[in-house]
């Protein structure tokens, strides 16, 4: 993460020198965003134009347990080893905006930073995938998606004859090779503005990347390599498998039916191609975000209607013992015991059980960890990467278990 924030201001002072000749006055440019944004923030987000994502009344109630005794102290790991903390201490150390643990049911601690609060929408970065991974699972049990197991050029033909004809909609919730996909860290430092990280994130016109995509050289399934592509692809899929904007479908099969208590907000490309930043680009308050985690705590359910199958969930978040897959990208992952599976992330215990998880860059989080029925929404900034939240998530899970 360091050396990706490093990287990043290096190829800085290039990209200013080629601005005019790239971006000229284009405010809305891709490079212009680039240059003048560099290593996103938590307001990067605001630059970009939005939807809405309606809630709708009547609001499903979040009851609180204001007889629970939340720990003095937490210890949990860092990746220098263990420390000790107050909470209150380790909120403002992490600079951390948002904080909501819901334990059984019921709201135990919410915590909001200055200038935040309740009704605030933060962006998620990353916990974006795992919303549009969601909605796939909803297409497919609603027959617009056939099966995870459809070739993506079923729903995107502009891919044909490039050798990814066998690439499927499970690769892409996988985040297995396939698209030919060089991060940040491995692109020589002059190069940075044109790698595909930049343009993905910054990118005005994200439907266009499609007729830039190739097969990669690792085969198709091969190995296990982090790829923004990817979820731009399955918001094409979504498209036009239900014929709404990712924006409405989200807010018809999630917002209105769960009785969210405030609108939510996906960012798009520009105004001029409207379409959803997929990837990244997902807007919304810690409470809803916590009534989500809880969705997949109740394996689909949501106050006696169910929003998906038991079965998705459990597909979605449960590790596949026959993955043999190479992990090019944080191999550490897997040597802990975790996995990644549509776009979760999961985490093994020591009593066995896994925990699972959406995360975002900067440490944006929801954490679910069924053994102890808790659902954790950690929201805000990140000023030193040996802070990461999904450790001290699992702390907090297991101190209040």
């Amino acid at each position: 993460m360091i050396r990706r924030r490093f990287l990043i201001s290096v190829a800085y002072a290039y990209v200013c020198i080629c601005a005019v000749l790239i971006a000229g006055c284009d405010a809305n440019g891709t490079y212009y965003r680039a240059i003048t944004n560099v290593y996103p923030d938590t307001k990067t987000n605001d630059i970009f134009p939005v939807k809405k994502v309606l809630a709708s009344p009547p609001v499903s109630k979040l009851p609180e347990n204001k007889e629970f005794i939340f720990p003095n102290i937490l210890t949990f790991q860092t990746m220098k080893g263990k420390e000790s903390s107050s909470l209150d201490d380790l909120f403002t150390r992490t600079e951390t905006d948002a904080l909501v643990v819901v334990k059984n049911d019921k709201v135990v601690l919410e915590k909001y930073g200055k200038n935040s609060g309740r009704n605030s929408v933060y962006s998620v970065f990353s916990v974006s995938k795992s919303i549009v991974s969601t909605l796939i699972g909803i297409a497919i049990e609603e027959g617009k998606i056939r099966s995870v197991d459809d070739p993506v050029i079923e729903y995107i033909p502009e891919l044909k004859n490039k050798g990814l004809d066998s690439l499927t909609i499970r690769d892409l919730l996988l985040m297995s090779s396939g698209i030919d996909y060089q991060r940040i860290e491995d692109t020589f430092f002059l190069f940075i503005p044109f790698s595909p990280d930049i343009q993905t994130f910054y990118g005005n016109d994200l439907r266009g990347i499609v007729s830039t995509l190739k097969a990669g050289k690792n085969p198709i399934g091969a190995s296990f390599n982090y790829n923004d592509y990817y979820p731009i692809l399955e918001g094409i899929i979504l498209e036009r498998a239900t014929n709404m904007s990712v924006s409405l479908y989200t807010q018809k099969k999630i917002w209105e039916p769960m009785g969210m208590e405030f609108d939510s907000f996906w960012t798009l490309d520009s105004e001029e191609k409207g379409f959803e930043r997929t990837l990244v680009g997902f807007k919304a308050s810690a409470v809803d975000l916590a009534r989500f985690g809880l969705l997949f705590l109740h394996r689909g359910n949501w106050n006696g209607k169910k929003i998906f199958s038991e079965r998705w969930v459990q597909e979605a978040t449960s590790p596949n013992p026959q993955d043999s897959r190479e992990w090019k990208v944080f191999p550490f992952w897997p040597k802990l015991g975790g996995f990644y599976k549509y776009h979760w992330w999961g985490l093994k215990n020591s009593d066995q059980s896994y925990d699972f998880m959406a995360r975002g860059n900067l440490g944006q989080l929801i954490y679910v960890s069924p053994s102890t029925r808790t659902v954790i929404v950690r929201l805000g900034s990140e000023p030193d990467p040996n802070y990461q939240w999904p450790f001290i998530a699992r702390s907090i899970a297991e101190a209040i278990r």
